[in-house]
């Protein structure tokens, strides 16, 4: 893919990403994490504000599938199902989120958004670079975070949060596993297709460190989820 042929904006550090895509006009897109709502933890307007990030993170998700899919017809054909199926799933998650924000009195377009999930992984020009960043890291580390999301929904008192949490987390084993699954595969059958995988790692680390807001680098770190990880095809290395 020649970046030239798609629109880019350029953002926090000087890093260019892939212009966001289309929003309903109540949608205020951000490009800067800074800018994002902050409310106190555990309060209704956090709760709210989680479910409206969430619900934006499942669409983002949603079109890199749909995208990766337009961007790589030659794809293997089991590659290309497992996404088609990837994309079923974030309708349902997102429909999900929607409907528990509406429940909690709010409503699309109530908090700022940023599509900076597409932004990264949609400048990649290989499908395997964008699985091993998109389902890989991105998705992976959700698992981490879906986990972490249930246990503090519950305490807050809020079990039909969590539950939604944790359905979500359940599909999201299987994008993880698919993608180790054939990232493993390549791994034996055509080493060198792996380099581009790597790059792309390589480079969103870099990114991440530009994008990140200073006051955001000291948050602690989440536990890692190791049996969902499991599940999805880590292994303890």
């Amino acid at each position: 893919m020649n970046h030239a042929d798609i629109g880019t904006i350029t953002v926090r550090g000087g890093v260019v990403l892939r212009a966001s895509p289309a929003r309903e006009p109540c949608f205020r897109v951000v490009e800067d994490q800074a800018r994002m709502a902050k409310f106190p933890d555990g309060s209704l307007e956090h709760r709210r504000e989680m479910l409206h990030g969430d619900l934006n993170e499942e669409v983002q998700s949603l079109e890199i599938a749909a995208q990766s899919l337009v961007d790589f017809p030659d794809a293997p054909w089991d590659i290309r199902l497992q996404l088609a199926r990837q994309c079923w799933d974030e309708v349902r998650h997102a429909r999900a989120f929607l409907a528990r924000l509406i429940e909690l009195g709010g409503h699309k377009g109530e908090f700022p958004i940023i599509n900076q999930e597409w932004g990264v992984v949609c400048m990649f020009d290989s499908l395997v670079g964008r699985l091993a960043v998109q389902n890989r890291l991105f998705e992976g580390g959700s698992l981490d975070v879906l986990k972490q999301g249930v246990e503090v929904l519950t305490g807050w008192g809020d079990p039909t949060t969590a539950e939604i949490l944790d359905a979500v987390a359940a599909d999201e084993v299987q994008h993880v596993r698919f993608a180790n699954g054939w990232l493993e595969r390549l791994r034996k059958e055509d080493p060198r297709s792996l380099l581009k995988a790597i790059a792309a790692m390589d480079a969103l680390r870099q990114w991440s460190l530009a994008l990140t807001p200073p006051e955001m680098k000291m948050e602690h770190d989440i536990p890692v989820n190791v049996e969902d990880r499991r599940d999805a095809g880590f292994t303890v290395e």
